[in-house]
């Protein structure tokens, strides 16, 4: 520990700023109100401050973000931003170093995001140990009133000097070199520092009437508890504000900004927040966490059970933003997770703190934000709103997918949107994509012609398993476009016919002439080594149809099957799935043998945006191919 006088700490501070390499970055005064900002003077610095408005995490996730560049001219030549300039962030409390640190963990797991991580490395920490507290702030009770790491610099005011606390040797090479006059600490000091950290504890005005460690237990008791959530959002506006200030949300859209002349753009990333009306809402319409009290339960959730769940940690570091920001006043964690204890309490539910799991980050390189350049090579119309696009990476590689996988497919000046894989990956050189006209994205890829260019990412997302699937049985069942991620596990299964037993295919449209590879599958009835039926919702008079009508479920009892044997596979509409999982449980098929593909609810492609996530599960991560043992209890998911 270090001591520095306030004067000669303001002398330091002059010296970084006049550094025109480093950007300095600081807490000052906006009215009434404090604000992380770009430091001009020493003066301007305020670390007597309550909270700011944003907590310093838009510097490292900022709230417009550019992902990639490119220019038509030159045939969509995409390139990365530029490297970030070294950042130094002075007074940064420590409930915010907290929330930097959970978010680390969240955009390092699975694949990291380079363009965090840069800004990250090449900054520099300087907190400050809280001298006020805002009267919306529960830091003490979440533990993060104080930290001992994180940072590289810790700030503690004792009157007429700052304590300095050297938590890395970047901050020690950094107060070597532009600090002056910097001692040892005392032992008076150290007791002292020991006292004001204390005295922290003590400063809060929100306080829980529990342990917080029974926070994930409390949410899991009242999950189903509807009339608690309709009464605690009957007030929610919806606007996201709650979420927007949080430190630890990291939600977000993406999207495509070209200039006036439609040459040069820019693909950004955006601040979201699961608040907001459409953020669950995918390309076919449906939105599965439609109403506001399921939204504002879901807010709960993500921060006080999914995360604890999947990193051991409760992601609400008490900064108190939220409540502060809220308009009709209902966005407090403390008084809605008292009214839950209470309420649980007075039912006689007995609630025990949980146990944190054993987490291990697993990362698997970075993500790569920029496509891969490719070429249409043939474009075929299937219906009114489907064409098929085979499509050639223009490095000459192969995509090297597996069945059920994705990639996203980017039409520059537009945007990218999540397309299923349709084609098997023993079809090389090329792949294919069978694509609905639904959105902007796609509506633009259906005017595009055989020659042009387009952008792709993946493969992403955990596919079927073939190899387990060996010598099974295997029921296929798809219903609508539900047969385009199918196929690439079908064709892949004729392709290695051998490896695998019987083989049924259940197929079902609303009608004929939205019947999806129809050639293809009607060529399947000349085989006797696959059982092929068909079936249309309805059929128009002047329309010729010698197959079943009916919905995809009347097929089931026309085919005989051996549950223990048999693997069922299954992708359609989200309708579609409780009534065929419902007559194959009545088949007696056990619910590991039901294998479903959740591709509708597919996003970003790497479990970052937060989009798909289906209470919690990252669709786009941690599928989208699922066993249904899996995914049976998961509310959102079915």
């Amino acid at each position: 520990m270090r001591i520095i006088s306030k004067e000669d700490f303001a002398n330091f501070v002059e010296a970084l700023i006049k550094d025109k390499s480093l950007n300095v970055i600081g807490v000052k005064a906006k009215g009434d109100k404090f604000a992380f900002g770009p430091l001009e003077s020493a003066s301007e610095l305020r670390l007597d401050y309550d909270v700011t408005i944003l907590p310093p995490k838009k510097y490292f996730f900022p709230q417009r973000e550019t992902l990639v560049t490119y220019d038509l001219a030159k045939g969509f030549a995409a390139k990365s931003p530029t490297e970030a300039k070294p950042m130094v962030i002075i007074g940064v409390h420590p409930y915010d170093i907290v929330a930097l640190l959970h978010m680390d963990e969240i955009f390092r797991e699975t694949k990291s995001d380079p363009y965090y991580f840069e800004k990250r490395q090449a900054s520099i920490i300087i907190g400050v140990n809280i001298q006020k507290m805002s009267k919306w702030c529960f830091a003490p009770a979440m533990g993060c009133a104080v930290v001992d790491y994180g940072y590289d610099l810790m700030l503690t005011d004792l009157g007429n000097r700052y304590a300095i606390t050297i938590g890395s040797q970047k901050g020690e090479a950094l107060l070597d070199k532009y600090a002056k006059n910097v001692k040892p600490a005392l032992a008076r000091d150290v007791q002292l520092v020991g006292q004001k950290k204390r005295e922290v504890m003590d400063m809060a005005q929100q306080k829980f009437d529990f342990p917080p460690e029974l926070i994930p237990e409390l949410l899991s008791k009242t999950y189903e508890k509807s009339g608690f959530w309709e009464k605690h959002a009957e007030k929610c506006l919806a606007c996201g504000s709650c979420v927007l200030v949080c430190p630890t949300c990291y939600c977000f859209d993406v999207k495509d900004q070209a200039d006036l002349s439609l040459e040069y753009g820019e693909r950004i990333r955006t601040w979201d927040g699961c608040l907001l009306e459409d953020f669950a809402k995918i390309a076919s319409g449906e939105n599965f966490r439609p109403t506001r009290p399921t939204r504002y339960r879901h807010r709960y959730f993500k921060k006080g059970k999914y995360l604890f769940d999947r990193f051991g940690f409760i992601s609400c570091v008490g900064c108190g933003r939220c409540s502060s920001n809220c308009l009709p006043d209902i966005a407090n964690p403390v008084k809605l997770f008292n009214d839950m204890y209470h309420e649980l309490r007075s039912m006689g539910e007995q609630v025990a703190p949980a146990t944190a799991p054993e987490v291990e980050i697993q990362t698997e390189g970075n993500i790569d934000y920029v496509p891969k350049l490719a070429t249409i090579v043939r474009k075929v119309p299937m219906t009114d709103k489907e064409t098929l696009f085979e499509i050639k990476l223009d490095d000459g590689t192969d995509l090297n997918h597996n069945p059920g996988q994705f990639v996203e497919v980017s039409v520059f000046g537009v945007g990218e949107a999540p397309i299923s894989i349709s084609s098997s990956p023993t079809k090389k050189g090329t792949f294919e994509l069978c694509v609905r006209k639904v959105g902007s994205v796609t509506t633009r890829l259906h005017a595009l012609n055989v020659g042009d260019k387009v952008g792709i990412r993946g493969p992403f997302g955990k596919g079927f398993d073939a190899e387990q699937l060996k010598g099974k049985d295997l029921l296929f069942i798809a219903g609508g476009l539900g047969i385009a991620p199918l196929r690439s596990l079908f064709n892949y299964v004729l392709d290695n016919r051998k490896d695998y037993g019987r083989i049924i295919l259940l197929y079902g449209c609303k009608e004929p002439k939205e019947m999806l590879f129809g050639d293809e599958l009607m060529a399947l009835t000349k085989r006797n080594d696959i059982e092929f039926k068909p079936t249309v919702d309805w059929c128009p008079e002047n329309e010729l149809w010698e197959g079943n009508i009916g919905v995809i479920t009347t097929l089931i009892p026309k085919v005989n099957f051996d549950p223990e044997t048999t693997y069922a596979i299954v992708c359609g509409p989200p309708i579609m799935y409780k009534f065929v999982i419902a007559d194959l449980k009545s088949r007696k098929m056990p619910d590991d043998h039901i294998i479903l593909s959740l591709e509708r609810r597919m996003k970003c492609g790497v479990g970052k945006c937060g989009h798909c996530q289906i209470n919690q599960i990252y669709v786009c991560k941690d599928g989208p191919v699922f066993n249904y043992s899996k995914i049976k209890g998961v509310p959102e998911a079915l």
